[in-house]
């Protein structure tokens, strides 16, 4: 843990967050949830090595310690997954709430995703994750795709395919909106919408102008080979 998280010190030079805080809010911990202190320090020091403040490892631990009890995330795995999802889609620097209530709020949504969808934690994430970098660029919110993750892995999208497809997807929406180019006319055409209409829509909501695409490809025909010409 010492070699991944430095001690924390104000201008004066004083210390405001010791090793030895982390040493007791680990020893702590153990008496309280199903981890050993060397399990417990292990995410520990995954969560610094993530680049998560020394002052903030603590209770990232104890989300990611939790999820692997309760999901089939290993507290490892949810630490590493989480920790890159967070600092894409910029949660990590999120300052409107504390360390604990980010990584809190976040593990509840997952699991509660994956108790109610038919799919897991880990396909959630390891989707979410691909699709982090093209959703946060398009101003989707970590709710927004971690929703649209849920439903590409539920449907049994794999998640490299299916997060640089999707991906791709958004940012050439994205592009087209932006440069008014021919190919927006496409897009709103099958989302059933003028290009205004389209334009605002995506600038306003891109997750909701996915949503009306992939609505409107599901009704131009009805069948495989109507949808696969409109994708073309």
């Amino acid at each position: 843990v010492k070699k991944t998280s430095d001690e924390v010190f104000d201008a004066n030079g004083k210390c405001v967050y010791s090793y030895q805080q982390l040493e007791d809010g680990i020893r702590s911990m153990a008496k309280e949830i199903p981890a050993s202190t060397t399990e417990i320090a292990e995410v520990a020091e995954t969560a610094g090595q993530l680049g998560i403040k020394t002052q903030d490892v603590l209770a990232f631990t104890r989300v990611m310690i939790d999820m692997g009890n309760s999901t089939n995330l290993a507290a490892e795995d949810a630490a590493t997954s989480i920790a890159k999802f967070a600092n894409v889609t910029g949660l990590a620097a999120d300052t409107s709430m504390t360390a604990e209530e980010k990584y809190q709020k976040m593990g509840s949504t997952i699991v509660d995703l994956g108790n109610n969808y038919a799919t897991t934690e880990a396909d959630i994430m390891n989707m979410a994750t691909n699709l982090a970098s093209a959703g946060a660029q398009v101003g989707m919110s970590e709710s927004d795709i971690l929703a649209l993750a849920t439903a590409l892995s539920s449907v049994g999208m794999e998640a490299q395919a299916g997060g640089t497809a999707f991906s791709k997807a958004l940012i050439q929406m994205q592009l087209a909106v932006e440069t008014n180019s021919d190919s927006l006319k496409d897009w709103a055409d099958v989302a059933g919408m003028s290009v205004d209409e389209f334009s605002t829509l995506f600038k306003e909501d891109a997750t909701s102008a996915l949503e009306a695409f992939i609505k409107g490809l599901s009704e131009c025909g009805g069948e495989t080979d109507s949808a696969i010409k409109v994708l073309d």
